[in-house]
């Protein structure tokens, strides 16, 4: 891919929350929502999303993001090759190139049901080119409340991850998952994410780590 100067990153991270919001409304059917909030279908029912950055979330979503991660992974990561520090992980998750995705319930539009955290950022690429990059949204977490779950929730967000990807001409989506979540991996795979192929597994060292890196190309 020929080098560029990444611009689509720098103006995707400049973006405030109500412009991330404005640009997905514009990819959705009904068009509907205003400042940080957009308008979705969930279960042919219309639900929340929220946009947010770092400094628009408050401290109580921050603490609900934060207790349903340990509630649905904590377990994965302390049997994890590289364990499990809380600081560590709160640093990477409420890191301040971080955006949120928040879903709340159609039925009961002040409880969220899940979220997606991700960033824009440029990654690695197979080439010995070290200069050549993609630009990517990066999914660090996708967590939905387990009452929630296997109702459609999950591919909401990350649908409404991939339309944003889209709008601000991102090469594509990303994220890594653990070997052992085999329920999350069936998930991903049934939405189109493949193995990246900067994946350790493509250059021999598939048995050396517990995660995959899996990838979608924005179309």
């Amino acid at each position: 891919m020929p080098k560029r100067a990444h611009l689509a990153v720098k103006l995707a991270k400049q973006a405030t929350q109500d412009v991330l919001a404005d640009r997905l409304r514009e990819t959705c059917g009904t068009g509907k929502g205003k400042g940080k909030s957009v308008e979705v279908q969930l279960r042919d029912q219309a639900a929340r999303l929220d946009i947010f950055t770092l400094k628009g979330l408050s401290a109580s979503l921050r603490d609900w993001i934060w207790t349903l991660f340990e509630q649905n992974m904590r377990t994965l990561y302390e049997h994890s090759a590289e364990g499990y520090d809380p600081a560590e992980k709160r640093q990477e998750l409420f890191h301040p190139d971080s955006r949120f995705l928040v879903l709340y319930s159609p039925t009961s539009a002040d409880k969220p049901i899940g979220y997606c955290i991700f960033r824009f950022d440029t990654e690695e690429t197979a080439s010995d080119d070290d200069d050549e990059l993609y630009d990517v949204a990066y999914c660090y977490e996708m967590q939905v409340d387990p009452a929630g779950q296997r109702q459609g929730a999950g591919r909401v967000l990350m649908e409404a991850l991939e339309r944003i990807a889209k709008a601000w001409k991102m090469d594509k989506t990303m994220l890594t998952v653990f070997k052992a979540n085999r329920d999350a991996i069936l998930f991903y795979e049934r939405l189109g994410y493949t193995e990246d192929e900067v994946d350790p597994g493509n250059f021999g060292l598939d048995d050396a780590v517990d995660y995959w890196i899996m990838s979608k190309t924005v179309s």
